[in-house]
């Protein structure tokens, strides 16, 4: 009995380890509302990455979806919801290819 209890206790350890890293790979998330605007949901995405995205929406007249940003062992790829169509995931990933990763974005030096 004990040492099922063991095995358990190990699965589940295992379980939120996987899920942890899960998390930790998501850069950052992007919700298209109702109305065609966007809501950062989580994280810091750059503003060229939202002006692609606002751009995907306008020109394929996107009302509702979701846009993630996770890092891989060949940078940023984007997943999506499925309301967003195969030809603006391409466009999505392309502006993805171009998002700096590792790096703060940090405000402008003061100049003296």
């Amino acid at each position: 009995m004990m040492f099922v209890t063991f095995l358990l206790m190990i699965a589940f350890l295992i379980i939120a380890a996987i899920l942890l890293v899960w998390q930790v790979s998501i850069l950052f998330s992007v919700v298209i509302e109702n109305d065609g605007s966007l809501r950062v949901t989580r994280g810091d995405p750059s503003r060229n990455f939202l002006h692609a995205v606002r751009d995907v929406v306008s020109r394929h007249g996107l009302r509702a979806g979701r846009v993630t940003a996770v890092r891989g062992r060949d940078g940023v790829r984007v997943r999506c919801s499925r309301d967003i169509p195969e030809e603006a995931r391409t466009h999505l990933q392309a502006a993805a290819e171009r998002v700096k990763v590792g790096r703060r974005r940090r405000g402008r030096k003061k100049r003296r």
